[in-house]
């Protein structure tokens, strides 16, 4: 009776370790605050190269900048509060209004590269790169913001 315990046992444990498909290779990166608290320029959107300018320096206290030239010949200036709650991401803006989405939050490349995949119906992929925000950037956001400029995220 010991025998078939034991052996029972050896059988399950076969079983657990034979059910995995894959090394670590297969389990995606953990987000959380700590691994994206960094300065970051959006690299590719919707698979393709990206036709914008977006840099984003996410800060340990849960803050952001956001500067972005999409609508015209100016880096435009955003800012507010940003949470992550397992792999989603989401934030308000300084005057309250929330992001167009909530983002599904992945790091691949050793923390190089961050991919957020919008929640919307149809998801688009947006993947930034670690970066140093030009300093040029900065100075030449505006953060007077108009009706007219709609903010990236």
């Amino acid at each position: 009776m010991k025998t078939l315990k034991i052996w029972s046992l050896v059988a399950m444990l076969f079983m657990g370790l034979t059910a995995c498909d894959g090394g670590e290779e297969d389990v995606p990166p953990v987000a959380g605050i700590d691994k994206i608290v960094n300065e970051w320029v959006l690299s590719t959107w919707g698979g393709a190269d990206a036709p914008f300018k977006v840099y984003i320096d996410f800060n340990d206290d849960n803050t952001y900048e956001m500067y972005q030239l999409i609508y015209g010949d100016y880096y435009v200036k955003f800012s507010g509060m940003y949470h992550i709650s397992g792999d989603i991401l989401t934030g308000t803006y300084d005057d309250g209004s929330i992001w167009k989405s909530g983002y599904k939050v992945t790091l691949l490349n050793d923390g190089k590269v961050l991919t957020l995949d919008s929640q919307e119906d149809i998801s688009i992929r947006s993947e930034y790169d670690v970066t140093v925000i030009p300093e040029d950037v900065k100075l030449e956001a505006s953060t007077t913001r108009t009706v007219d400029v709609e903010p990236f995220l």
